[in-house]
């Protein structure tokens, strides 16, 4: 957890590590491989922040990531609460959870191309690496839920609204919270690298696969920096989101 004491710390190791970058560059003095900090900002700026080609490719990623996201959000609870619920299916799901924490991404990518147009895959690959992380957060949570409260709560009737509200909510909120931090950060770095593989029209991963193939060494430290922004952006949103909803039931 950062206080705000710490913030200037971590600003200082952020300075750090770009320093070491602009001295390791200077050394070997090859822009083809290690361009210097200041040439990537210099074409983040000059040559795709105000071009159409760059937010064609932002929009067209976030979108895509986007509905990935939410979609592996949205089954991945479901998926816990019905297996919570119901032991067969809390079986039934254990070994394709297992599978699909396993297999490496590349390898989802390339037989997923068998099934699914290019396109497609920014959204179906985030929502496979979301999925799990969403499923297995969200059940270990409601696993851990006091057994004598929920006693306590059917003997005293208890509706089902208010053991939702008032039981299982606030035991399961801040590890959803906790997951889709997690999980912001990977649907982006699978999305890309879905992206690249299956070379997807206007989107970031594809200026990416562009940039490393004409050796623009430059643009493609450039563009990676964009989706590390974005992936740092969607971790902080969730992280933010959480303080605010710990917060109000605290107060309540």
């Amino acid at each position: 957890m950062k206080t705000r004491k710490d913030i200037p710390l971590y600003f200082l190791s952020i300075l750090f590590w770009l320093v070491l970058w602009q001295v390791a560059a200077v050394k070997l003095d090859k822009e083809l491989f290690l361009p210097t900090p200041s040439q990537v900002i210099l074409v983040l700026w000059k040559n795709l922040l105000f071009s159409k080609n760059f937010w064609a490719s932002v929009i067209s990623s976030f979108f895509h990531i986007g509905i990935g996201f939410l979609s592996g959000f949205t089954v991945g609870v479901f998926l816990a609460v019905c297996s919570y619920l119901y032991k067969p299916i809390h079986i039934l799901l254990w070994f394709p959870i297992k599978i699909i924490k396993a297999v490496p991404v590349a390898s989802f990518v390339i037989l997923s191309l068998l099934w699914l147009k290019s396109s497609s895959l920014a959204i179906f690959i985030p929502f496979l690496m979301v999925l799990p992380i969403l499923y297995l957060h969200t059940l270990t949570a409601l696993e851990q839920t006091d057994p004598k409260l929920i006693e306590m709560a059917k003997l005293f009737h208890v509706s089902i609204k208010n053991q939702v509200l008032f039981l299982y909510l606030p035991q399961i909120l801040p590890s959803i919270l906790s997951a889709c931090s997690l999980a912001a950060g990977m649907a982006w770095k699978s999305g890309i690298a879905a992206e690249i593989i299956g070379l997807s029209k206007h989107s970031i991963g594809n200026q990416i696969y562009q940039a490393k193939i004409y050796l623009v060494t430059p643009e493609l430290f450039a563009w990676s920096f964009v989706v590390i922004l974005f992936s740092i952006g969607w971790e902080q949103l969730f992280y933010q989101i959480g303080k605010i909803l710990l917060k109000e039931r605290k107060e309540k």
